[in-house]
């Protein structure tokens, strides 16, 4: 109680609070929405406008199915690689390429990790391009 009697009376008793105060900074929110507003219309314009223009991939007709040819099935499948790789990183790996390759068939050979050889050699770089004081 004490403190909201301190609190009233520190308060000057000239400068009244009103909704013309507050005023200045109500026009400082309507313009930030404003602005929003009229950003968020621009990019649904412009995405509308780039989807008119770019060709729809879900309403194009999906070419005839090749039919299937002793080459154009699916390879065999690798035996389990004797490096320790975990076959859901071999999936992964694979999945990897036939993207990347477009779907055309390929035959992953060999799966190896990486040595660290090159990342020691950055390493190693980056430490002795430095010039001890």
């Amino acid at each position: 109680m004490q403190l909201i009697t301190l609190l009233a009376s520190t308060e000057d008793a000239a400068h009244s609070h009103s909704i013309i105060d507050a005023l200045p900074h109500l026009a400082g929110m309507l313009m930030v929405m404003v602005t929003l507003t009229i950003l968020w219309g621009v990019c649904a314009f412009t995405a509308k406008m780039v989807g008119t223009f770019l060709p729809d991939k879900k309403n194009t007709t999906a070419p005839a199915p090749a039919t299937a040819t002793p080459a154009a099935t699916a390879p065999e499948p690798a035996p389990p690689a004797e490096s320790g790789i975990a076959p859901e990183i071999v999936a992964v790996i694979a999945a990897a390429v036939a993207a990347v390759t477009d779907k055309r068939p390929v035959r992953i050979v060999s799966i190896k990790p990486t040595s660290t050889s090159w990342e020691r050699a950055g390493r190693q770089s980056v430490l002795t391009s430095h010039r001890i004081r």
